[in-house]
């Protein structure tokens, strides 16, 4: 817990959060979610997207249109995308503006679970779990980088075959799965590390069980996907057909992307985007936070915070923004300069009562 700007900085050394990307929430919500999934669960994102560029695609500069998924949410429009931030001062700062009777909370998750998007534009759109799904070949990329973040860390091995024991082994029917599941888990916590050899027998589960019936077997190249892609891309086949919303994926790795300077605010905020995976029936990935600070004394770390140049001005940097920060910061001169007035004005009432 933080009650002040010391204490946060000092808890980000401690704990070595330096290679972190972090959020700032200002109320502790029962989840963290992308803004179109807070609103409803049963909203088109795709038909929103298509609908507004409709409107307004002529008038859009080529870099606007690359990036238009997060174009669209700069602009109130609810998606997919989660804001996070490079700065946990930025961070910070959302997790004590609102709410003031309210903890804040700020979420750290370790860079090394990223599978970057940024040099794949043509995937930063909605509908990348159907085309994760039949592993097109431009998911390529994105397979191999699930590959190198599993590789990091026996740890999120470990994450990733209980996720998929979430997901697929706890449904009825599939308890060769849930078994394997289990024996490959044991063999890891005895060795203390994975080989693929523990993986081999869940993949030939998986790969009989497929939810897939006969011929709606989709044509997937999952044999050049290698074991993890082979892994992942079976289990969103389950997810894609149980529909269940009560199902989250939860996997140990986030889709990334870091939009151009669509807006100043973007560059100031140091923002990178969670891409919150998604598929059918308001099955969604859960983020799952590697840390958590909870914030207390908002009014206080804000002051701080306004002295090191990080307010409304600076993080949102448009007009609307920075004429409500010249309102707020005159305001309250003006109710300071009140209280003197009203001070002084009851002195002058008590040394005239005196002199009568």
């Amino acid at each position: 817990m933080a009650g002040s700007l010391l204490d946060y900085i000092q808890i980000i050394k401690e704990q070595g959060l330096d290679d972190y990307i972090s959020r700032g929430e200002n109320d502790q919500y029962p989840q963290i979610q992308a803004a179109a999934f807070r609103e409803n669960d049963h909203l088109d994102i795709q038909s929103m997207v298509d609908e507004f560029q409709s409107y307004i695609g002529n008038s859009l500069t080529e870099m606007q249109r690359q990036h238009f998924l997060a174009f669209s949410q700069h602009y109130g429009l609810p998606t997919n995308l989660l804001d996070f931030t490079y700065s946990p001062l930025v961070s910070l700062y959302f997790a004590c503006s609102g709410n003031a009777e309210k903890d804040g909370f700020v979420y750290f998750l370790d860079n090394k679970r990223k599978v970057d998007m940024t040099g794949h534009l043509d995937l930063v759109k909605p509908g990348l779990m159907n085309r994760l799904i039949t592993a097109e070949l431009e998911t390529d990329i994105l397979y191999r980088e699930i590959t190198n973040v599993l590789c990091q860390k026996d740890q999120y091995v470990r994450e990733f075959l209980r996720g998929i024991d979430h997901i697929a082994g706890k449904l009825p029917g599939n308890e060769r799965i849930h078994r394997e599941v289990g024996i490959a888990l044991q063999k890891i916590k005895r060795r203390g590390n994975y080989e693929m050899d523990d993986l081999e027998p869940l993949i030939r589960v998986l790969d009989r069980q497929r939810p897939f019936p006969g011929d709606l077997e989709p044509e997937i190249r999952i044999k050049d996907l290698g074991f993890f892609g082979h892994l992942f891309c079976r289990v969103l086949s389950y997810v894609f057909l149980i529909r269940n919303p009560q199902v989250q994926m939860e996997f140990p790795f986030y889709f990334t992307y870091e939009p151009a300077n669509i807006a100043r605010r973007v560059s100031n905020q140091s923002s990178i985007l969670i891409y919150q995976l998604y598929g059918i029936c308001s099955v969604k990935q859960a983020i799952l936070p590697d840390f958590k600070v909870r914030i207390q004394n908002k009014e206080e770390i804000l002051r701080d915070l306004d002295h090191m140049g990080i307010n409304e001005k600076f993080i949102f940097n448009d007009y609307d923004h920075i004429a409500s920060y010249i309102r707020r910061k005159h305001l309250k001169k003006a109710k300071e300069a009140e209280k003197t007035h009203q001070n002084l004005q009851k002195m002058a009432d008590r040394l005239s009562r005196k002199e009568e």
